[in-house]
């Protein structure tokens, strides 16, 4: 009887109190940590660097939370063709540059090109744009037209000049028509290489030395065009 008497003793105010503290204790906690309230945790009670990019949901953060100020947005779009990226805004967007030689040129030019002038008539030209040096190319045409019925042959030299930059090659060519109305014609071939700045096609004509000339003297004009290719 002593023996259960002990056991059924009722446990005392003291004991319950602790245990009901305790139970409150840890329910409180766990109630607390599964149910935060809404914006119930700001910066105050965040501890410094207490949230690594392991806490980060991959994908969660983009341009629209980011301070794009201060970071720089990925490329999101290539260049086209013949094309390659120059520089690249903050925002992302490529400024693209052409990865081809700069070209320059110029449609057929025909000019007249008396044998009586005393300057080079110029038949074409076009400005190459600076910063860069190129090769030029042309190949004009000179066509010669005698009066016809002269005592003396239609014989005209032809004299043109290529000039890039500040660099400048010439040639000639001898042109006959007899004493026929029939137009006799010839190429000069010029290439040249040389600095940007103004470059041109310009030709004279006369009548070679120890040549007698015609009573009238012949039309001469020459067609040109000019094209030049950047190299450097």
């Amino acid at each position: 009887m002593r023996l259960r008497s002990r056991f059924a003793r009722r446990p005392s105010p003291a004991f319950v109190i602790a245990s009901l503290a305790l139970f409150i204790s840890m329910g409180g906690a766990g109630y607390a940590a599964v149910t935060i309230p809404s914006n119930s945790v700001g910066s105050a009670q965040l501890r410094n660097n207490s949230v690594s990019y392991k806490k980060i949901q991959p994908g969660a953060v983009g341009n629209v939370r980011a301070n794009t100020k201060q970071l720089q947005e990925r490329v999101y779009k290539p260049c086209a063709a013949n094309s390659a990226i120059a520089s690249i805004a903050q925002s992302g967007v490529p400024g693209c540059a052409s990865t081809l030689p700069a070209e320059t040129g110029t449609t057929d030019n025909t000019a007249s090109v008396p044998t009586t002038a005393s300057a080079a008539t110029t038949v074409t030209s076009a400005t190459l744009a600076t910063g860069s040096s190129y090769l030029a190319f042309a190949n004009p045409d000179v066509t010669v037209t005698g009066a016809g019925g002269a005592p003396n042959a239609a014989v005209v030299k032809v004299s043109c000049t290529l000039t890039v930059g500040s660099n400048t090659q010439t040639r000639s060519a001898t042109v006959s028509t007899g004493t026929t109305t029939i137009p006799a014609s010839t190429s000069i071939p010029l290439q040249l290489a040389g600095p940007a700045g103004a470059s041109s096609v310009a030709c004279t004509s006369s009548v070679p030395t120890g040549q007698t000339a015609p009573a009238t003297a012949p039309a001469v004009s020459v067609t040109s065009a000019l094209n030049a290719i950047q190299v450097g």
